[in-house]
């Protein structure tokens, strides 16, 4: 069976993109055709934003539920996650082991982005 982590990565961020007051996002297209999304730097964001970025780390191969649990007597809200697809969610979404380079610059990146790279 064949995954595209791509294609299902981007049914979570048109959810994302397609109502930004109500996630509390915001977007910005750049002069070179990227879309910025920011989820939480200089916005507000949320929960539930933070529950879909989540999801979009695993490359739409997984599900994150938010609870709470009890750490040492202190009650602190915790990210569950789940999925079928452990090391594709893993390895092939968010180990940072794409190398970016441009003038000048270098970074090791991760994201469903980096299969691309593969």
């Amino acid at each position: 069976m064949s995954v595209s982590i791509n294609r299902k990565t981007m049914k979570i961020v048109d959810k994302l993109l397609s109502e930004p007051e109500y996630y509390r996002i915001d977007v910005k297209q750049l002069p070179c055709g990227a879309t910025v999304i920011d989820t939480g730097l200089k916005v507000e964001g949320g929960l539930e934003t933070g529950l879909l970025l989540t999801e979009i780390a695993m490359g739409g191969l997984g599900k994150a539920a938010l609870s709470q649990k009890d750490y040492g007597g202190i009650t602190l809200p915790t990210i569950f996650v789940s999925t079928d697809y452990p090391a594709i969610s893993l390895l092939g979404s968010q180990l940072a082991g794409w190398g970016v380079k441009a003038e000048g610059f270098f970074c090791m990146a991760s994201g469903p982005a980096r299969a691309l790279a593969l």
